[in-house]
């Protein structure tokens, strides 16, 4: 210790002796090998972060792309369920054809199987979730339980899947899990251990036991409380890990023995003057070689004095000469105008955090994007705060990302200005992309979603396809008939990955053409048979038409005869009937004398109404079937008809003490439509309703927009339907009794009248009842068409006319 003080002194006072040059050479190699060891940390730890970073990245893609194919199962399920409500399609047999669905059932039904049961188990997860507003949920049983939406529980129609079939296949070191009120998880039991707790959506690194590691991501499920997470192992120290050490420890070796052989070699004043000239260099050579192979260059920052301390790499990126500190309005001055303010803020918002990391454009030609890393050092005890970290040139990155954008942009807009059908498919035949013309020409633009599978699709576009028939030349060609008089010629391509392109083509005018062509040969064909068969079989053809004609004049001259006999035959009296006893149970020129005359006048006066309403229904049925009854369609509010109708007949409800509801929107389109038959459609199912519910119940009229279409309602609470009925009660003059043995009065056609009216609008009625619960009767009215369905008949009979006048 002592010789130590005497060297210090010596050092201070005077020339530096032997022992003095051995001490600063030692912690000369000293910091030197420290400030290449700390070059070579920060390059493995950035290296590090950046590969944990990218692991990261793609765990989350992975977890979200499971959650998305998740999400396009359920969106198909649930178009399945759609299809389903209100409709009489089988459960089973739309079950058979959705993948890995065991069973559709109702809610109610599920709810009465045994305890322990799947179905029991589905039934409470199904409950909490149509009480949560939500469309899945996962069961005690291991089963992701899928709720088609409903106003009310007992409405809900529900499927069984089971989770496993629905989860992937992992390789060990993987685990996903469905967390919601219970955890369904598949994969390696060992990696459980960091799927417990709170989970963050967010990507993450957890830590196990000893060098343990995993990475682990979550996703959300639409529509439900259940997210998806999963679990990859990352162990602390792989064998890449061990490589990039040794090597890192071979270059930080490498110059240590040149260093320390020049010293054996050399004197000491020559090595005391290589030492000091090449330490800076080396350290410095070492990181430009880093910093030059990254394309970048370390800064550090003091808040206190705003300077900046740039090294060859940084000052290189920013344009300025040389190493050193610079102010920072002088930093400012080489970044773009555009994001000068951005920096600003995120320099003060650092200084909260702890942390920068920013993207920015330079004042460079050609334009250079930087991106600025760094954290926060000091600041205890009084020590002063700095910042420090790299700079990289990310220009490539940004112009890789700028160019795949704008290729994608300009393949898009090429895609969409198509005006055929596009779509393309992944190997497992679900969608991934379609253009406008493919959800227009197949009405699929409220239903297609991303990740729908093929099948779902061709039952969903089902409505707007006509006919389809595949080409005979290619199996992969379809030729469709489009509802709106199109043709389209389909043609899917495999694609190198294993998906499907399908592109459609319009081919219509070739089909007319071809129609046309085949229907000139039959003309032709029937011309040369015509000309070769002989007169006499014509002129026997020519009578027995002639015969056959006459014989239909009379009958259609009889039927209509016999309808205007029957409306005025019967109309005529009964409405002098009506007329009478209304005179008569009014006592309009004075008292009858006795009460009871007065009551068998009502009694008269009802009966005629009854019979004159039973009468004109059958009037109306045989215009209908006779082709005679048309509707004059007109712009009107859908609401007008149907308030006129609950209006006219909410006396009569109220007689029978039955509370009589109209439920419908402020604001709904104007329908093309006849003003006085939905008044009577809607008379006719309230009238039925009013019959078959008793006392104390309730009758709830409703008006709602469902997609193109106005959907009236009549539900009421009265004693319902037996299921193997409904199919008959709008067939003219059936009947069914109730399930208290009661016969009712009527002629049974005032469904069939409202179906018949309905149709004639170019819409459809629907029944639907629960025995013993209610039934709810209703139809749908097109916004825009009846006029184009009467425009539609009338051009058909004229054609039939035409036709007939021409055989003749």
């Amino acid at each position: 210790m002592a010789g130590t003080d005497v060297i210090s002194e010596d050092v201070d006072s005077g020339p530096e002796t032997p022992a003095s040059h051995q001490t600063r050479l030692k912690w000369t190699i000293v910091a030197l090998f420290v400030l290449m060891a700390g070059a070579l940390l920060l390059k493995a730890l950035d290296e590090r972060q950046t590969s944990d970073a990218a692991a990261l990245s793609l765990l989350g893609s992975e977890t979200r792309a499971l959650a998305s194919q998740i999400n396009a199962r359920a969106d198909a399920v649930d178009v399945a369920l759609e299809l389903i409500d209100g409709s009489d399609v089988s459960r089973s047999t739309v079950a058979t054809t959705l993948p890995n669905v065991d069973a559709i059932v109702a809610l109610t039904d599920a709810s009465r199987a045994p305890e322990g049961s799947r179905l029991k188990d589905a039934a409470e997860a199904a409950a909490a979730a149509v009480e949560e507003g939500h469309r899945l949920a996962l069961s005690r049983s291991n089963d992701i339980v899928l709720v088609s939406s409903s106003e009310t529980p007992e409405a809900a129609l529900l499927a069984l899947a089971p989770a496993g079939t629905w989860l992937p296949t992992l390789s060990a070191g993987n685990r996903l899990s469905l967390i919601g009120d219970v955890s369904i998880s598949a994969g390696d039991p060992a990696m459980s251990q960091y799927l417990r707790g709170s989970l963050s959506h967010a990507p993450a690194m957890k830590m196990g036991g000893g060098l343990n590691r995993a990475a682990t991501a979550c996703s959300p499920l639409s529509g439900s409380a259940v997210s998806l997470c999963t679990a990859s192992a990352s162990p602390l120290f792989t064998l890449n890990d061990v490589m990039r050490l040794l090597i890192y420890a071979l270059l930080l070796a490498a110059p240590v023995l040149a260093i320390v052989g020049l010293m054996g070699t050399l004197t000491k004043e020559e090595t005391i003057e290589i030492i000091e000239e090449t330490r800076d260099n080396e350290s410095d050579r070492i990181m430009n070689v880093v910093m030059r192979g990254a394309r970048a260059g370390y800064w550090e920052w003091k808040p206190d004095e705003q300077t900046f301390y740039l090294s060859e790499g940084a000052a290189q990126l920013f344009n300025i000469v040389g190493t050193g500190e610079v102010s920072i309005e002088e930093l400012l001055m080489n970044i773009h105008p555009d994001h000068q303010a951005r920096m600003r803020e995120t320099l003060e918002k650092s200084q909260r955090v702890g942390w920068i990391q920013t993207n920015f454009l330079v004042n460079a030609s050609p334009a250079r994007w930087l991106e600025l890393r760094g954290s926060v050092s000091g600041g205890d005890d009084g020590e002063e705060l700095v910042f420090g970290g790299i700079l990289l040139d990310v220009t490539r990155r940004r112009q890789s990302e700028d160019r795949v954008k704008a290729a994608e942009r300009r393949l898009r807009n090429a895609i969409e200005g198509f005006n055929g059908p596009f779509a393309l498919w992944d190997n497992r035949q679900r969608i991934l992309y379609w253009n406008r013309a493919f959800a227009i020409d197949f009405g699929l633009t409220d239903t297609v979603r991303p990740g729908m599978s093929k099948e779902t699709i061709v039952i969903a576009r089902a409505g707007a396809v006509r006919a389809e028939k595949q080409s005979a030349e290619d199996s992969r060609t379809m030729l469709i008939a489009l509802n709106n008089g199109r043709w389209v010629k389909m043609v899917e391509r495999a694609t190198p990955d294993g998906g499907l392109i399908s592109i459609g083509v319009d081919v219509t005018e070739n089909v007319r053409n071809e129609q046309e062509l085949k229907k000139q040969k039959q003309r032709m064909k029937k011309a040369v048979t015509d000309l070769e068969r002989s007169e006499g079989r014509a002129g026997e053809l020519a009578r027995k038409y002639s015969e056959e004609k006459a014989k239909a004049e009379r009958m259609a001259h009889t039927k209509s005869a016999f309808l205007a006999n029957m409306s005025h035959e019967l109309r005529t009296p009964l409405n002098a009937i009506n007329g009478f006893s209304e005179i008569l149970a009014n006592e309009l020129y004075g008292t009858l004398g006795d009460q009871r005359y007065k009551g068998y006048a009502q009694d008269i006066l009802t009966s005629g109404q009854h019979l004159l309403d039973m009468i004109n229904d059958i009037l109306d049925m045989a215009k209908i079937e006779a082709g005679k009854m048309t509707i004059a369609p007109q712009p009107i509010d859908p609401v007008d008809p149907v308030d006129a109708a609950v209006r006219m007949i909410r006396r009569k409800a109220e007689d029978k003490q039955i509370k009589l509801v109209l439920e419908a929107p402020d604001h709904l389109p104007d329908i093309d439509a006849d003003h006085r038959a939905i008044r009577q459609m809607v008379l006719n199912l309230i009238s039925n309703a009013i019959k078959f519910t008793d006392a104390d119940g309730t009758i709830t009229v409703g008006v709602e927009r469902r997609g193109p279409d106005i959907f009236v309602s009549v539900a009421d609470t009265g004693i319902g339907i037996p299921a193997e009925d409904v199919p008959r009660l709008a067939m003219p003059f059936e009947q069914v009794s109730g399930t208290k043995d009661r016969n009712y009065n009527g002629t049974g056609l005032g469904l069939a009248l409202t179906k018949s009216f309905a149709e004639m609008h170019g819409g459809r009625m629907s029944i639907t009842s629960v025995e013993g619960e209610g039934t709810t009767v209703g139809f749908t009215l097109p916004i825009e068409g009846a006029t184009a369905t009467v425009a539609a008949a009338e051009e058909a009979d004229r054609k039939a006319l035409e036709l007939e006048e021409r055989m003749a």
